[in-house]
């Protein structure tokens, strides 16, 4: 009677392991990078309504109708913003950390100490702090737009809408320097 594995049974298993192995590898990290960007796009949508309610408390600063004045800084004290070359009105650049210093965005805690805090993108790791939300009234309504950092990243993290049987995105990011529009 036999009582093991021969050496050449135990050779076919575990190149038959191996070969499953490669095989499942990269469609685990292809499911893990569209997880990330699923997480990304969603800080993103987070953002955008963080932004909103800001702009929402300092209307009066960015509407200079209703109070009669000149508008207010939010941040740098522009009040239009010129994107593709056309001009938007009533409109303020802010960023993620002034949102959180204003208590609009919640940071996480990251390392051991608790009083470590950052906003970071779940793609890369890299802190997301700097970058930029357009705030701006259309209508007597505010609206915020998150400007990416890639035209690529914006496709991925905007939807389309239909408007006249077509669909469209619209968004806005960074190329050279100066915020484009797509």
């Amino acid at each position: 009677m036999k009582k093991g594995f021969t050496l050449v049974e135990l050779l076919g298993a575990i190149t038959i392991l191996a070969i499953l192995m490669v095989m499942a590898t990269p469609a685990v990290l292809s499911i893990s990078r569209k997880n990330r960007y699923n997480m990304y796009c969603k800080k993103v949508k987070t953002v955008v309504k963080a932004a909103q309610l800001y702009g929402e408390d300092h209307f009066s600063y960015l509407d200079n109708t209703i109070t009669g004045q000149i508008s207010e800084n939010l941040v740098d004290g522009n009040t239009s913003c010129v994107v593709g070359g056309e001009t938007i009105e009533y409109c303020q650049l802010t960023t993620i950390g002034n949102l959180a210093d204003k208590g609009f965005l919640r940071l996480e805690k990251v390392g051991k100490s608790s009083a470590e805090t950052e906003f970071l993108d779940p793609r890369d790791f890299k802190s997301m702090l700097t970058n930029q939300v357009m705030v701006y009234i259309v209508n007597k309504r505010v609206n915020a737009q998150f400007i990416f950092n890639s035209k690529k990243d914006a496709d991925k993290c905007t939807e389309s809408v239909e408007v006249g049987g077509a669909r469209y995105k619209s968004y806005y990011y960074k190329e050279g320097g100066s915020i484009k529009t797509g």
